[in-house]
Protein backbone atom coordinates (compact mmCIF):
# COMPACT_ATOMS: atom_id res chain seq x y z
CA UNK A 1 0.00 0.00 0.00
CA UNK A 2 1.00 3.62 -0.44
CA UNK A 3 1.30 5.81 2.67
CA UNK A 4 -0.25 9.29 2.40
CA UNK A 5 -1.00 12.18 4.71
CA UNK A 6 -3.41 15.06 4.23
CA UNK A 7 -1.84 18.43 3.46
CA UNK A 8 -2.67 21.28 5.83
CA UNK A 9 -5.98 22.83 4.75
CA UNK A 10 -4.36 26.24 4.38
CA UNK A 11 -2.02 24.85 1.70
CA UNK A 12 -5.00 23.43 -0.17
CA UNK A 13 -7.00 26.69 0.11
CA UNK A 14 -4.03 28.65 -1.22
CA UNK A 15 -4.41 26.84 -4.56
CA UNK A 16 -8.14 27.47 -4.86
CA UNK A 17 -10.21 30.45 -5.96
CA UNK A 18 -13.68 31.16 -4.62
CA UNK A 19 -15.16 30.90 -8.13
CA UNK A 20 -13.60 27.47 -8.84
CA UNK A 21 -16.10 24.71 -9.56
CA UNK A 22 -14.53 21.86 -7.62
CA UNK A 23 -14.88 18.11 -8.12
CA UNK A 24 -13.52 15.94 -5.34
CA UNK A 25 -11.90 12.61 -6.19
CA UNK A 26 -11.16 10.21 -3.34
CA UNK A 27 -9.35 6.89 -3.27
CA UNK A 28 -11.14 4.10 -1.46
CA UNK A 29 -8.07 1.89 -1.26
CA UNK A 30 -4.63 2.87 0.11
CA UNK A 31 -5.61 6.42 1.06
CA UNK A 32 -8.69 5.10 2.90
CA UNK A 33 -6.47 2.71 4.86
CA UNK A 34 -4.30 5.70 5.89
CA UNK A 35 -7.35 7.72 6.91
CA UNK A 36 -6.69 10.28 4.15
CA UNK A 37 -9.18 8.96 1.60
CA UNK A 38 -12.41 7.03 1.58
CA UNK A 39 -15.92 8.37 2.16
CA UNK A 40 -15.15 9.86 5.57
CA UNK A 41 -12.18 11.95 4.35
CA UNK A 42 -14.10 12.96 1.23
CA UNK A 43 -17.05 14.18 3.33
CA UNK A 44 -14.73 15.99 5.74
CA UNK A 45 -12.97 17.83 2.90
CA UNK A 46 -16.29 18.68 1.26
CA UNK A 47 -17.53 20.15 4.54
CA UNK A 48 -14.39 22.24 5.07
CA UNK A 49 -14.56 23.58 1.53
CA UNK A 50 -18.24 24.49 1.79
CA UNK A 51 -17.73 26.05 5.24
CA UNK A 52 -15.04 28.25 3.67
CA UNK A 53 -17.25 29.37 0.78
CA UNK A 54 -15.97 27.08 -1.98
CA UNK A 55 -18.24 25.52 -4.62
CA UNK A 56 -18.07 21.70 -4.61
CA UNK A 57 -20.09 20.51 -7.61
CA UNK A 58 -19.38 16.77 -7.59
CA UNK A 59 -17.54 13.99 -5.83
CA UNK A 60 -16.20 10.65 -6.92
CA UNK A 61 -14.99 7.78 -4.75
CA UNK A 62 -13.51 4.61 -6.18
CA UNK A 63 -10.68 2.15 -5.72
CA UNK A 64 -8.13 2.68 -6.84
CA UNK A 65 -7.75 6.17 -8.31
CA UNK A 66 -4.48 5.00 -9.89
CA UNK A 67 -6.51 2.71 -12.22
CA UNK A 68 -6.43 4.90 -15.31
CA UNK A 69 -9.10 2.87 -17.07
CA UNK A 70 -11.49 3.61 -14.21
CA UNK A 71 -10.66 7.31 -14.35
CA UNK A 72 -11.78 7.49 -17.97
CA UNK A 73 -15.00 5.57 -17.31
CA UNK A 74 -16.15 7.10 -14.04
CA UNK A 75 -15.10 10.72 -13.72
CA UNK A 76 -17.27 13.16 -15.64
CA UNK A 77 -17.05 16.71 -14.38
CA UNK A 78 -18.20 20.09 -15.59
CA UNK A 79 -15.99 21.89 -13.10
CA UNK A 80 -12.64 23.53 -13.71
CA UNK A 81 -10.83 22.12 -10.66
CA UNK A 82 -10.27 18.59 -9.35
CA UNK A 83 -9.12 18.19 -5.75
CA UNK A 84 -7.59 14.75 -5.32
CA UNK A 85 -7.55 12.70 -2.12
CA UNK A 86 -5.24 10.03 -3.51
CA UNK A 87 -1.53 9.31 -3.87
CA UNK A 88 0.75 10.82 -6.50
CA UNK A 89 -0.06 7.98 -8.90
CA UNK A 90 -3.76 8.87 -8.87
CA UNK A 91 -2.94 12.55 -9.30
CA UNK A 92 -0.72 11.71 -12.28
CA UNK A 93 -3.50 9.82 -14.06
CA UNK A 94 -5.98 12.63 -13.51
CA UNK A 95 -3.52 15.16 -14.91
CA UNK A 96 -3.14 12.99 -18.01
CA UNK A 97 -6.87 12.75 -18.73
CA UNK A 98 -7.97 16.21 -17.61
CA UNK A 99 -5.29 18.47 -19.10
CA UNK A 100 -7.62 21.49 -19.28
CA UNK A 101 -8.48 21.40 -15.59
CA UNK A 102 -6.63 22.50 -12.48
CA UNK A 103 -5.62 19.34 -10.59
CA UNK A 104 -4.78 19.88 -6.93
CA UNK A 105 -3.32 17.07 -4.79
CA UNK A 106 -4.74 17.20 -1.26
CA UNK A 107 -2.33 14.53 0.02
CA UNK A 108 1.40 14.09 0.39
CA UNK A 109 2.72 10.69 -0.73
CA UNK A 110 5.40 9.38 1.62
CA UNK A 111 6.21 5.83 0.63
CA UNK A 112 5.41 2.17 0.44
CA UNK A 113 3.86 0.67 3.53
CA UNK A 114 2.64 -2.59 5.00
CA UNK A 115 0.68 -3.80 8.01
CA UNK A 116 2.16 -5.53 11.03
CA UNK A 117 0.40 -8.41 12.79
CA UNK A 118 -1.57 -5.92 14.93
CA UNK A 119 -2.91 -4.03 11.91
CA UNK A 120 -0.61 -1.03 12.29
CA UNK A 121 0.81 0.58 9.15
CA UNK A 122 4.57 0.90 8.91
CA UNK A 123 6.92 2.30 6.26
CA UNK A 124 8.67 -0.28 4.09
CA UNK A 125 10.32 2.19 1.70
CA UNK A 126 10.25 5.96 1.87
CA UNK A 127 9.93 7.79 -1.45
CA UNK A 128 12.53 10.46 -2.01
Amino acid sequence: MIITETKPFGMIKAQLKKDDKISLVGCNMCARMCGTGGKEALNEMKGKLKDNGYNVISEFLFAPVCDRGMIKKIIKTNGNTILVLACDSGVSGLKEFFRGKKIIPALNTHGLGAFDEDGNIFMVREFK
